[in-house]
């Protein structure tokens, strides 16, 4: 009798946690999904910010091209994981988290990379932009400590997943507009800037 009980305890067991599985899965996917056209909506108005600040002559053609490349970058990267997040929603298989991984950790090494490339002379214009890439940055890798690690499954190049249990702090979509608006376009003091930064905000 004891025999014949053993396998459904721990039947009862595994499917208890498969249901656990199945529900932490549904919350790290949809975290990120909430947050992603957001964070799609910043790296266009970067590149909008190109325009209003050339009607303004403030930037050079080099400028304006380095920050139309972190907008197009950032944009590419985003839809990217957008569409792999979706994909691992519909199929979740190691394959499809590693590639969502592998996106992360590109995203992570390129914004970076075009940032200090940019080398663009107004000091605010400078902050501001490195204000953007952080943000979306510290918001992307904060993705990544959301994702279950399987067992045995390599985590990259991703420094920001931490141990599995970790608890990641990622901001609401409102928070993270509010958090944009505040730190990318607000108010600099300097008029020009200033215009060319009204539409920057994120509605």
């Amino acid at each position: 009798m004891k025999c014949n009980s053993r396998p459904k305890v721990v039947l009862a067991v595994l499917l208890a946690i498969s249901l656990l599985a199945t529900g932490c899965t549904a919350q790290w996917i949809s975290v990120a999904l909430a947050d992603l056209p957001v964070l799609l909506q910043m790296a266009l108005n970067i590149g909008s910010l190109v325009t209003t600040l050339q009607t303004g002559q403030q930037l050079s053609p080099s400028e304006a091209q380095a920050i139309q490349s972190i907008s197009a970058e950032a944009s590419k990267d985003l839809n990217l994981l957008q569409t792999l997040y979706n994909q691992y929603q519909a199929n979740p298989t190691a394959s499809a988290l590693r590639k969502i991984q592998s996106t992360v950790a590109d995203i992570s090494q390129n914004l970076p990379a075009l940032l200090q490339a940019a080398h663009i002379g107004d000091p605010v214009l400078a902050a501001r932009m490195a204000s953007a890439v952080n943000l979306i940055l510290a918001t992307v890798t904060s993705f990544a400590a959301l994702i279950p690690q399987a067992s045995g499954m390599p985590t990259g190049r991703i420094a920001a997943a931490g141990p599995i249990g970790r608890k990641a702090t990622i901001p609401q979509p409102q928070d993270l507009k509010k958090q944009w608006n505040q730190t990318v376009c607000g108010t600099t003091g300097k008029g020009n800037l200033d215009f060319a930064f009204s539409v920057c905000p994120v509605k």
